[in-house]
């Protein structure tokens, strides 16, 4: 795909994800113009290697006027991470809607495509999750709940102004990415791991570890979106996630700590204790992506003992930073 002429725009483009988006935006898209707006919130990711190959705007996304012209917009733009989502208890729904109102509304103004990032919590519950499933609301309330229905919401309104002002929409909903530039200040379990096991320090784990997650390393997820927005149907929702990585977050944590020649050990943490008796989480999710393979080509390619060696390969040659200080409060997020 080459197309000098095409004006993108990034939301959250300076986080975790959104680096690896533009990073492959520009290896996908040679000679496009990128626009990145992020107001570092959950992010203090080095972005000096980016300028003078994007305009980078710090700041609220909703200061961006609706007058700048785009024909690709990735609103990636949210509240993240197990931390970042409970420091926001009550407020997380509405930040999440607000930016996609916005999102929304630029896209409408330039007729621009809009590929809406998601979360694979919208489906809340465990197992094998395909876009077809009924979603059911849990009766508990709880921060995640709030973040997933923010989710949701901002998927059900966006999917109206799409079709009320006839902009071009999908939306991915990403499973568990991992890689480099994953901050463990909000929660992310991998960062956690790998900075406690590289300081001699215990791995925390909830509920034992039982969890199972699929991670997907961020070069493929960040693919995917790409793919998503340049192939998939508008009005569709695709997950995009590696099912073949599949394991416990116990079994994570071992190959973590073998990987960084670790003797740390393995802390069993009560999460009702840190978050209280609200706290929720599913035991086990896997994506199902049938579809996106079948829509868009799209596949992954990179298998989890290789994505975290290219992790631990980081670490290795930046330096591991100081022990987190929030790690005793990690989920397997």
């Amino acid at each position: 795909m080459s197309d000098d002429n095409m004006n993108i725009l990034v939301t959250g483009g300076l986080g975790f994800l959104g680096q690896h988006l533009v990073r492959q935006l520009l290896r996908e898209v040679p000679g496009c113009r990128l626009t990145v707006v992020d107001n570092l919130s959950s992010s203090r990711i080095d972005y000096a290697w980016m300028r003078g190959k994007a305009e980078i705007i710090v700041d609220d996304f909703a200061t961006l006027p609706t007058r700048r012209a785009f024909d690709r917009i990735y609103h990636l733009a949210s509240p993240v991470g197990s931390l970042g989502i409970l420091s926001n208890s009550g407020y997380v729904a509405k930040q999440i809607t607000d930016l996609a109102v916005r999102a929304g509304e630029l896209a409408a103004t330039n007729g621009a495509r809009l590929l809406y990032v998601s979360s694979s919590e919208v489906y809340g519950k465990g197992g094998v999750q395909d876009e077809q499933d009924e979603l059911t609301v849990p009766v508990q309330t709880g921060t995640r709940m709030e973040y997933s229905l923010g989710k949701l919401s901002a998927e059900h309104l966006l999917g109206n102004l799409s079709v009320r002002y006839g902009f071009p929409l999908t939306v991915v909903r990403p499973f568990n990415a991992l890689g480099e530039y994953q901050s463990s200040r909000i929660g992310f379990v991998v960062p956690t791991f790998f900075e406690q096991a590289l300081a001699g320090k215990p791995l925390p784990l909830f509920h034992g570890g039982t969890q199972i997650r699929c991670f997907c390393h961020a070069e493929d997820t960040v693919r995917g979106l790409i793919a998503v927005q340049e192939r998939g149907v508008p009005g569709h929702t695709y997950n995009v996630g590696h099912p073949g990585n599949a394991i416990s977050i116990r079994d994570l944590a071992v190959k973590i700590r073998d990987l960084c020649g670790s003797d740390s050990a393995l802390e069993s943490v009560d999460p009702a204790q840190r978050f209280g008796p609200s706290y929720l989480e599913a035991s086990a999710k896997s994506p199902s992506i049938e579809k996106v393979q079948a829509d868009t080509g799209w596949q992954p390619t990179i298998d989890l003992d290789s994505a975290l060696k290219r992790v631990h390969r980081y670490y290795s040659e930046t330096g591991a930073p100081a022990l987190a200080r929030h790690t005793d409060r990690v989920a397997a997020t």
